[in-house]
């Protein structure tokens, strides 16, 4: 397998449209890299780069210390498997998991080596003789995957290939992938829209916004650690709540003035936030750390607010309560059984050992 390097990489589409902008960028041996972000974010184009399928406008792409700007997709030892599957309906799964190697003009003996070795890892095996449209959504995405694995290439590419599949087949083929990412060791990077596809099997995350590198790091710590508002609020689900509020008092106290809301600040954060007396910020939380019924032990770290029940989304082995708090909505994560009363006014305590603070004007974390 083999490393891949994007450097200082720029694309524009027409005269002004920049796709991804100086993107640096470094995966490494047999890493499961997931790239992530809303639709339009660059990370498609950033895959079709990678894979040959658009040109680099600028910078440079490495694959096995390897510069391939120039170097046709065919020639690069990589296999893609995209989202539609692009499956030909007229041959079967044995003929579409055969077909490049036949192109390439292997010996018979190994094409059907490849193919019945990869059918056996992806359970596919009862189908070899099957033709796609005799295929579920979940049958067609391992068929896919399988035509990748028998190329036997430095890197799989992988763009939102779980996006055609239902809830409980995404679950699935999640499991799936990880699974054969370990078995075979391989260099995989992955686009997908879903951050909880990419926190279940990234090792590290890449998260993109507006062609622009937001942050790369493993998937708990961009979930505990964000660099900014905008991966603070994109990691997670639901949300992270934010309360926008001026920061008041002196060194030895300070306090998120909300308008309405007045929620007292640790001493922990006091260093961090020292020069932002009387200025402007947002403090972030998330919904399972504001606790409804004492779920949490007050205390020094912690704050008490009231708000106003809006919405209650039970979910099952938890409940989600929508609320307004001052001039803020917010989100709450408890326990199945809280079912407070539409309109209903109720206490909070928020656990402000775990609050992010981050600067309105950049909106990166002042932590």
């Amino acid at each position: 397998m083999a490393t891949v390097e994007l450097k200082n990489v720029r694309k524009i589409f027409g005269r002004n449209v920049i796709a991804v902008n100086r993107l640096d960028l470094e995966v490494k041996n047999e890493e499961f890299m997931v790239l992530v972000g809303p639709s339009g974010c660059g990370k498609s184009t950033t895959l079709r780069m990678i894979a040959g399928l658009e040109n680099v406008d600028q910078g440079e792409i490495f694959i096995d210390r390897k510069l391939v700007n120039d170097i046709p997709p065919k020639d690069r030892d990589i296999a893609m498997v995209f989202q539609n599957y692009a499956l030909y309906p007229h041959m079967t799964v044995y003929q579409n998991m055969a077909f490049g190697l036949r192109l390439r003009r292997y010996p018979q003996a190994e094409i059907d080596k490849r193919v019945r070795e990869a059918a056996e890892i992806l359970s596919i095996s009862r189908f070899l003789n099957r033709k796609p449209k005799a295929l579920s959504g979940g049958e067609s995405q391992r068929v896919a995957v399988g035509r990748a694995i028998v190329r036997k290439p430095k890197v799989f590419l992988f763009d939102e290939p779980l996006s055609n599949l239902d809830a409980k087949l995404r679950v699935q083929m999640r499991a799936e992938l990880s699974k054969l990412h370990a078995r075979l060791k391989a260099t995989i990077i992955y686009v997908t829209h879903d951050q909880l596809e990419a926190m279940t099997m990234g090792e590290r995350i890449v998260v993109m916004r507006d062609g622009l590198l937001q942050q790369v790091d493993q998937p708990l710590h961009l979930y505990r650690r964000p660099a900014n508002k905008f991966v603070g609020g994109f990691i997670g689900s639901p949300t992270m709540n934010f309360i926008e509020g001026t920061i008041e008092g002196t060194g030895n106290s300070l306090v998120l003035d909300e308008g309405v809301l007045k929620i007292q600040i640790p001493p922990r954060y006091y260093k961090s936030l020292s020069r932002y007396i009387g200025k402007p910020l947002i403090f972030g939380l998330r919904p399972e750390d504001v606790h409804y019924r004492n779920s949490v032990k007050s205390g020094q770290e912690t704050a008490e607010i009231s708000a106003t029940v809006d919405v209650v989304e039970p979910i099952g082995n938890e409940t989600f309560l929508h609320l307004i708090a001052g001039k803020s909505h917010l989100v709450a994560s408890t326990t199945a059984s809280a079912f407070p009363q539409l309109g209903e006014k109720i206490k909070l305590t928020l656990d402000l050992s775990r609050a992010h603070f981050f600067d309105k004007e950049t909106e990166l974390s002042l932590l």
